[in-house]
């Protein structure tokens, strides 16, 4: 089921605007066709078919956006593998992948295959690097999606790799500015050796998060 979809204003009340269904929509199918490019880059470096459902996106603000990952206090307190890059441009912020460590590991797996690792490999430091790279495609195809629909410039700084929480992630973005608003797309992807649940997260300023309602509303528009 969608979540409910929420602009907060740039006041000091933060009171949330609610999206119409229109907006609700729109936003739906960002990430819907964000996912599917992603899993299509997935597809390619794991050589089999991805199979994705209908991705649940939420607008929220920054400090709402762990209970909106997920409602388990269990999850909210576990690691994950986070692979995050700074935008600029039209649109400014942090955009990152989220993966549970378990799925990160598997993922890094099924990626491996059978090959034996060189001797003297460092294997932790290979899978983060393997990641990061993994990570960098994913992100470039979303944004790639993005740009191509808001119609707004998105550049991208060079990927980094951290083993975070969601709490932790999300009490780093809100002490950066109560005002930022998160964006996630929660999406789950199948093949037939792998089954992978992971989020796209945008931490966008007001600012940002408005310039992203005013492109979908114009959209909106523009249809009529």
């Amino acid at each position: 089921m969608l979540g409910t979809l929420r602009f907060a204003q740039p006041t000091n009340s933060m009171k949330p605007m609610d999206l119409s269904d229109a907006q609700r929509d729109l936003l739906t199918e960002l990430g819907n066709i964000s996912i599917s490019r992603a899993a299509r880059q997935l597809s390619a470096l794991l050589n089999e078919p991805i199979r994705f459902a209908a991705p649940r996106v939420d607008l929220c603000t920054a400090d709402e956006a762990a209970q909106h990952l997920d409602t388990n206090d269990d999850k909210k307190s576990a690691a994950m593998a986070c692979i995050y890059q700074r935008m600029s441009g039209e649109l400014t912020g942090r955009i990152a992948l989220l993966l549970p460590s378990h799925d990160s590991h598997l993922l890094f797996q099924n990626l491996l295959g059978r090959s034996a690792p060189l001797q003297g490999l460092d294997m932790h430091a290979f899978e983060h690097e393997a990641l990061t790279e993994i990570g960098n495609i994913l992100i470039s195809s979303c944004i790639s999606a993005m740009a191509d629909m808001l119609q707004l410039r998105i550049d991208v700084s060079v990927p980094r790799f951290t083993e975070t929480t969601a709490q932790d992630l999300f009490n780093d973005a809100v002490a950066e500015g109560p005002e930022q608003q998160a964006l996630l797309i929660h999406a789950r992807l199948s093949a037939s050796r792998l089954e992978l649940e992971g989020t796209i997260l945008l931490i966008l300023s007001a600012a940002a998060a408005e310039k992203v309602v005013f492109a979908v509303q114009a959209m909106i528009l523009a249809a009529d």
